[in-house]
């Protein structure tokens, strides 16, 4: 039996592969925190900022992009409507993905860097287990977020026209062909968006699944045959 006060020495770095897969979850995962919890915030403050646009001498936002001021107003109001019947099911999604999301930095910088005091094993089952979970959250809020995209793209098509770059083409057919496809641009865009984020999430999941990488780790795991 081993003295309380000893400490086992730190074991050797994980093959270069899985520690970079780690980190890429580490990356990925902590974008996609600051994401959920801006949404988070955005959703609980959702009354406040409804009614300080409604007000009548309400500020109107700086211009971005060479937009009309009052566009930007009613590209926000008409995001804050869309996002009033999933307040309490995104709240819900976005809790559960930031939550997933923690577990994917913790496990994965422990798995970046030398053995810490938690078997490295069950740090990799952790990853693994909450980057699938971290998959479907974000592929729920991805479909989410279509909606609300696809509600903004329509307020845009009927607001195509006062964007300096297209008030300036003289094409009238041109223009109502960006006001009719601006709706489903829109939506591809979310849709793109959730298939690349969620779809890293799942193949990093698949990765430290695979029983190729659980013999790496064991192979360099460090507190093994230490109790026997």
């Amino acid at each position: 039996m081993r003295p309380a006060a000893e400490s086992a020495p730190p074991g050797p770095r994980l093959p270069r592969s899985v520690r970079l897969a780690a980190l890429l979850c580490f990356v990925l995962a902590s974008l996609t925190l600051l994401s959920s919890l801006q949404d988070l915030t955005l959703l609980a403050t959702l009354d406040q900022l409804r009614d300080e646009l409604a007000r009548p001498g309400a500020a109107v936002p700086a211009r971005r992009f060479g937009l009309d001021s009052e566009v930007q107003v009613r590209a926000l109001q008409t995001q804050l409507s869309a996002l009033e019947p999933l307040r309490t099911s995104r709240s819900l999604v976005l809790v559960g993905l930031a939550g997933a999301c923690f577990l994917c930095i913790g496990a994965a910088g422990h798995l970046v860097r030398r053995a810490g005091p938690l078997p490295r094993e069950g740090m990799r089952q952790l990853l693994g287990r909450a980057a699938l979970v971290a998959a479907f959250l974000r592929t729920v809020d991805g479909a989410q977020l279509t909606v609300v995209w696809q509600r903004m793209g329509q307020v845009g098509a009927e607001l195509v026209d006062r964007v300096p770059a297209v008030a300036q083409l003289e094409d009238p057919a041109l223009i109502q062909q960006l006001q009719t496809s601006l709706p489903s641009f829109f939506a591809a865009a979310a849709i793109v968006h959730t298939v690349l984020v969620a779809g890293g999430f799942l193949a990093l999941a698949q990765y430290f699944r695979s029983e190729r990488v659980r013999q790496l780790v064991a192979a360099q795991e460090p507190q093994l045959g230490r109790d026997a």
